[in-house]
């Protein structure tokens, strides 16, 4: 089968791979729609501590199940689902009080490898975050469960959002942020370096406003301040952006090794509730696709162009330099 694999650092194209078969309790994939995402591109220029190369790249996939594994009940051949990443035992402390996304053995073996013709979904997955995929929804939409249930799982991490919300940053998680909050009615800024992002913003029911490179730092007037971008220097920037009283939601992932300062004052003073934010769980994955299928979130705007296989490395580059939010890589294109 066809598939793009990330060899090492900066290295990656497209490879000629035995078509994976389904172990016990396991599930296979045809691809029907996958996205890029910025992990794809970290991955690119750092690697991640986790994930051994080389690797199959993507991680954001519909497909329908081409093969089922010794053991499968549920499912049909033809049917389409959508993957979790991350599989939970069920059974652990963590699990047991509902934090499925903290279960130590829950990213032991991932769903992965979404460019390419077949997925294989581990067992962990099939067991507790594989998610049929209602009629009528397209696949490049319900390929976006992921990031979305990812926002959700953040939301919920909040104490009674309401008021203003900042979001930092400009990207697909940004946006969806966007999305979620100003359809529960809070009044949403989206803080961002690229001034081309503001119509999307509004479309999204935000407002946009640029930082960086002459643009202008918002106000200190929100209520809950979102960490989009995952830089260390944000996070220590987001408890003067908000009220007293406010909530700082470290969403974005920063890089291995970072080190963060917060003005001790500012936050015993006002406050303000520093929270994180990580991955997400089966009930946020269930509620992302609830989202989607209602049309309470259409990410397709986000969608800058789709295309074959073969056309990843032009979206990867694309991507990279800021001409597109999210890439659709399509089966059957």
């Amino acid at each position: 089968m066809k598939a793009f694999v990330q060899d090492a650092i900066g290295s990656y194209g497209e490879r000629d791979l035995e078509p994976p078969r389904p172990g016990p309790g396991e599930v296979i994939l045809k691809m029907r729609a996958a996205l890029t995402c910025g992990t794809d591109l970290k991955l690119l220029s750092r690697g991640h501590a986790r994930i051994a190369l080389p690797a199959t790249m993507g991680h954001e996939v519909c497909g329908e199940v081409a093969a089922l594994g010794e053991g499968v009940t549920g499912w049909r051949l033809g049917e389409r689902a959508v993957p979790g990443v991350s599989g939970p035992c069920g059974r652990c402390r963590e699990c047991r009080a509902g934090r499925e996304n903290l279960c130590p053995s829950a990213h032991a073996d991932r769903t992965w490898g979404a460019f390419a013709e077949r997925v294989r979904v581990p067992a962990a997955v099939v067991a507790s975050s594989l998610h049929r995929v209602p009629a009528g929804l397209d696949d490049e939409v319900a390929a976006f469960v992921d990031p979305l249930a990812s926002v959700l799982h953040g939301w919920s991490r909040l104490r009674e959002p309401r008021g203003t919300l900042l979001v930092y940053g400009a990207g697909a998680l940004a946006l969806l942020w966007a999305a979620v909050a100003s359809r529960r009615g809070l009044e949403v800024v989206v803080a961002g370096r690229r001034a081309e992002r503001a119509a999307l913003a509004e479309r999204f029911g935000a407002r946009f406003v640029r930082v960086g490179a002459g643009g202008d730092e918002p106000a200190d007037s929100a209520d809950v301040a979102v960490d989009a971008t995952g830089d260390a220097r944000v996070w220590e920037r987001l408890p003067a952006l908000v009220r007293p009283g406010g909530q700082v939601l470290l969403f974005g992932g920063c890089a291995p090794g970072a080190a963060v300062t917060f003005d001790a004052a500012r936050l015993h003073y006002g406050e303000i509730a520093l929270l994180g934010s990580f991955h997400y769980t089966p009930r946020d994955a269930r509620a992302a696709l609830g989202a989607l299928a209602s049309g309470e979130v259409d990410p397709r705007p986000l969608i800058a162009d789709r295309g074959p296989l073969a056309a990843l490395p032009g979206f990867l580059e694309a991507q990279a330099r800021g001409d597109g939010v999210r890439y659709a890589v399509r089966g059957d294109a």
